[in-house]
């Protein structure tokens, strides 16, 4: 049975060490009863072991998350962070944001240095993979994956996690430009076609409660990741309540 995974990636929103403590607090007093479904929190790194700290190391309803990974291990690398330091306080990583792609460079072959160094370090890296227009055959989201899980034995397929985010659907929720569930369920069916039956493939793309139920009805998306909303608390923990009681945890 593939996991049902809700990410919350807060990106650099919450400026203030308070508000994310107060955050992850409510999140965490919450939904420590939604049984099935992981929950991962991506604070900035400066803060990854304060919220450590408040949700325990990963032995209870919620994860942890980076948002970004250096592809080496170790080195005279000013600035960056490597998976052995990140494997300290976090259990998952997210790899190719489309934030990443567009405003710092980073290509498919840095994303895929990147996968296989998490995984190397036993970090999940949750992929991100996405195109800039819709397109009937989802070339763009399979090249994407296709390049990122170079040289990673399929053994290691069940150790990761895809994030399928249309740029074009990308609004943090203002827009209300969401990808359509039938759409994103037809590319995440291209897109399986590179991975195993149990690894997760999400959709994340203006996601916020009103939304959400719809793509936890379609059974090819396995969960959501959630940018803006995801630093709100009453709408994270809707997103949550809601994917889990569409898709029939509640007894």
């Amino acid at each position: 049975m593939k996991r049902s995974i809700i990410v919350g990636n807060w990106k650099m929103y919450l400026t203030s060490l308070a508000d994310a403590h107060v955050l992850t607090t409510t999140i965490r007093n919450n939904i420590e009863k939604l049984a099935n479904i992981e929950v991962v929190l991506c604070p900035p790194f400066l803060w990854l072991t304060e919220m450590a700290g408040i949700i325990g190391h990963g032995d209870g309803a919620i994860k942890l998350g980076g948002q970004d990974v250096f592809y080496e291990q170790t080195g005279a690398y000013t600035g960056e962070v490597s998976p052995l330091m990140l494997k300290e306080a976090a259990h998952y990583v997210i790899i190719g944001h489309s934030e990443r792609r567009e405003y710092f460079g980073e290509t498919d072959m840095d994303i895929n240095e990147k996968v296989i160094s998490a995984l190397r370090a036993g970090l999940t890296p949750i992929i991100c993979v996405g195109e800039k227009k819709r397109s009937l055959n989802a070339s763009e989201p399979y090249h994407q994956l296709k390049e990122a899980l170079m040289h990673v034995p399929k053994i290691h397929y069940k150790d990761i996690v895809i994030a399928y985010e249309p740029i074009w659907a990308i609004s943090d929720g203002k827009s209300g430009n969401n990808a359509e569930p039938e759409y994103v369920a037809r590319v995440i069916t291209r897109l399986r076609e590179l991975v195993h039956f149990d690894t997760p493939i999400l959709y994340g793309g203006s996601v916020k409660p009103s939304n959400v139920e719809k793509y936890a009805k379609r059974p090819e998306i396995d969960g959501v990741l959630v940018g803006g909303a995801s630093i709100r608390a009453t709408e994270f923990i809707k997103i949550c309540k809601l994917w889990y009681q569409r898709k029939g945890f509640k007894k």
